[in-house]
């Protein structure tokens, strides 16, 4: 929830966040649920939280503005609508909405671009992955765990 809220929470209203953030809750389990089901290896699930839900709270942003009526906009402009001279700009909405996909779009590509940057030599070099009896006695076991607590004690 507090990831969907994000991007809107400068121009939606208390209800209208609140619903975001509920929503975005069902977002994240959706997408968890998903790519354990895909088997695709994302232990933290920051895909779920930040991607698939920042991209809903960049959606919601236009959806739940709070903008008078459905051609209106207000984004950041606070309770004056998007415009020049005090008058409202009519289709505002319609293009907040087409620039907030865009948005997502350039955010993907952004993020698999350098992914495929960082990712692609690394397992080309096999650094990406753990030797195999590391796997089988698990990371946390042999990297991360001393055999006992407090051993400096």
């Amino acid at each position: 929830g507090l990831v969907s809220i994000t991007a809107p929470c400068g121009n939606v209203e208390c209800g209208s966040a609140l619903f975001i953030g509920i929503f975005g809750g069902f977002i994240y389990q959706g997408t968890s649920s998903l790519l354990q089901k895909l088997q695709i290896d994302d232990p933290i699930d920051a895909f779920a939280v930040h991607g698939a839900c920042g991209a809903w709270g960049v959606l919601a942003a236009v959806l739940f503005d709070w903008g008078t009526g459905m051609d209106y906009f207000n984004g950041w402009s606070g309770w004056s609508c998007v415009g020049g001279a005090g008058a409202c700009v009519s289709g505002a909405w319609g293009e907040a909405l087409v620039a907030n996909i865009l948005e997502i779009v350039a955010i993907a590509a952004w993020t698999a671009f350098f992914s495929v940057l960082v990712f692609v030599p690394l397992r080309v070099a096999g650094l990406l992955r753990a030797n195999e009896d590391t796997q089988e006695k698990g990371l946390d076991t042999v990297k991360h765990s001393p055999p006992k607590a407090y051993t400096g004690m």
